[in-house]
């Protein structure tokens, strides 16, 4: 979404809370920015231990954010699914200079929960690994994997029946969970584009050739009772967008530091999915109350900026 667009969003008056939290952001105006989040919100970092709950702590994560990106830096929003039924938003963004150059390593995807007045009051960010694994690392995870990993008996926490009433979207994660890949590619495009930020994965993919291989290196680095749960969902039917939030567990546990968001996008002519995106949180991540010291992430990243 280019930047001109965006401020025409701003400027209308059904402009979502997220989007005007972004424009908030844009224009430094730190407070304008809490001023979005209701009183009893939570916002999650996927760089970072601890959750965010009051607001003073909210401005100064991000005027921290904000010093150590370009002062002409502003974040834009790829793209947003807004869930008129639930007022659930999923957002895909990245950060761009001035110029119109992208910052590096600054693309990412958001969930929101919103309250009755429609107010924040959820949020989880996931953004790209600065520190990225190598294709031969991740084959060589994958190999072992599949030499040494427990044949686990697979569990599910989700119903393994086909569910006609669920979106295109749960049922394509239904199929992955049963390891059904002819089926949870059926759900996508010829020429579809698929990328995805994990500890092991990171790359994109073009094609249902190049999807398949990694839906199948996926599934292998995983035990068999590995299932991608589904949190949460932003479905946008006027823009066909898909904002997930999700987590993986094992045996129904909950893996640390395994969750994550995605974003999809549907093809309206054939309403089959065209683009995902997935991200996972950092899996190592900063005290909150040592980040103020140390501030790891940001500091690599400016680093990496110079």
């Amino acid at each position: 979404m280019k930047e001109e667009d965006q401020d025409a969003l701003i400027s209308s008056k059904d402009v979502s809370i997220v989007e005007k939290c972004y424009q908030a952001f844009n224009n430094r105006d730190m407070s304008k920015l809490a001023s979005c989040f209701s009183a009893n919100f939570k916002y999650d970092d996927g760089q970072y231990l601890g959750t965010i709950t009051s607001k003073q702590e909210l401005i100064q994560h991000f005027q921290e954010l904000r010093n150590v990106l370009p002062s002409d830096s502003k974040v834009i929003m790829d793209d947003i699914a807004i869930c008129t039924l639930t007022g659930n938003i999923g957002t895909k963004w990245h950060i761009e200079k001035g110029d119109g150059s992208i910052v590096n390593y600054t693309k990412g995807v958001s969930f929101y929960t919103t309250d009755s007045k429609g107010l924040i009051k959820t949020a989880f960010k996931v953004s790209e690994m600065i520190v990225k694994p190598s294709t031969d690392m991740a084959d060589r995870l994958v190999s072992s994997a599949s030499r040494f990993m427990n044949d686990d008996k697979q569990t599910s926490s989700q119903d393994e029946s086909f569910n006609t009433n669920a979106s295109i979207i749960e049922k394509y994660f239904e199929a992955w969970n049963r390891r059904d890949m002819d089926t949870a590619l059926a759900y996508f495009c010829d020429d579809c584009i698929y990328e995805t930020e994990d500890p092991v994965f990171v790359a994109s993919f073009r094609g249902k050739k190049e999807l398949r291989n990694h839906l199948v290196k996926n599934a292998k680095s995983l035990p068999s009772s590995a299932q991608i749960i589904l949190d949460d969902l932003a479905i946008d039917t006027l823009y066909g967008t898909f904002g997930v939030k999700w987590h993986l567990e094992v045996n129904g546990i909950s893996i640390p530091n395994l969750r994550g968001c995605s974003m999809y996008t549907l093809d309206k002519e054939s309403q089959l999915l065209k683009s995902g995106y997935d991200v996972t949180e950092s899996p190592v991540k900063v005290p909150r109350i040592a980040r103020k010291a140390i501030n790891l992430p940001s500091k690599l990243l400016l680093s990496l900026l110079k």
